[in-house]
């Protein structure tokens, strides 16, 4: 007989752990519309992504939508979530399958331009929520500061090659075995086809600056590590937002310590 059990924190989607005599899965049912378009997304991605990469994605089993939401179900990939001592340094490898994808494959499955024009006019439009959203509750310095580094970061360089991204690749995103090699990357929601320097900022926090110049090096194909810094410290820029939305004061306070810390 399965058992189900829910498995806790995850913003867009509720996600259970089904285990039964054929392995484990995942069900995951989409929390809102918008999180059901990216499912949809990610059932056109992903088994030609599976096709394409030696590392495993979630390629779903089964897949339905109902009045505008999405359940999907794929099999459990074993592992656990990265750690500094794990084999970090193999990640190069895996960030240049996964940028090397085909790139017009990736927009035909997604759906989108990709361009880095379409790119650049989401941080442009994303600036016109944050200033409303966002600002009424930082204090006047952090306020003014997060202003000055929204400016410069839209009027810095764009110059770059788009590449498919998963663009929230934070270390319980990307699974290891018992020695620690890399085995698998989850969560593919957010995947789009832009900047490949955004999928390096999420392992700032973990790797830290050294090693994640290392990992570039290993990596072989340019980032600016301007906008990489950029993209991190916007990470608690979205968790504030989210936590706004939601009415979670304890993610509003931890967002902004995290946003005045890293900007």
């Amino acid at each position: 007989m399965a058992t189900v059990r829910q498995i806790h924190g995850g913003w867009a989607s509720f996600t259970f752990l089904v285990d039964g005599r054929d392995g484990g899965h995942i069900l995951r049912f989409a929390r809102t519309a918008e999180v059901a378009a990216a499912h949809r997304r990610e059932a056109a991605l992903l088994p030609l992504l599976a096709r394409s990469v030696s590392f495993a994605v979630p390629v779903p089993s089964f897949f339905r939508d109902w009045g505008g939401h999405t359940c999907m179900c794929y099999p459990l990939i074993a592992g656990r979530s990265l750690t500094v001592a794990d084999g970090w340094p193999a990640l190069a490898g895996v960030l240049r399958e996964l940028h090397g994808f085909p790139v017009d494959a990736a927009r035909g499955a997604l759906g989108q331009d990709g361009s880095v024009t379409q790119w650049l006019a989401y941080y442009q439009r994303l600036w016109t929520d944050i200033a409303r959203e966002v600002l009424p509750v930082l204090d006047t310095a952090l306020g003014s500061l997060l202003e000055r580094a929204y400016r410069r970061f839209l009027d810095g360089d764009w110059d770059f090659t788009p590449v498919l991204v998963h663009r929230d690749l934070a270390p319980e995103h990307i699974l290891v075995d018992d020695d620690g090699r890399v085995v698998g990357l989850i969560d593919f929601e957010d995947a789009t086809v832009g900047d490949p320097a955004i999928d390096f900022a999420g392992l700032l926090g973990i790797l830290g600056p050294a090693r994640v110049e290392t990992l570039i090096a290993d990596y072989g194909l340019p980032i600016s590590r301007d906008r990489l810094r950029c993209y991190w410290w916007l990470v608690p820029v979205h968790e504030l937002r989210h936590g706004l939305a939601t009415g979670d004061r304890a993610i509003v306070d931890t967002a902004i310590a995290e946003l005045r810390q890293r900007i």
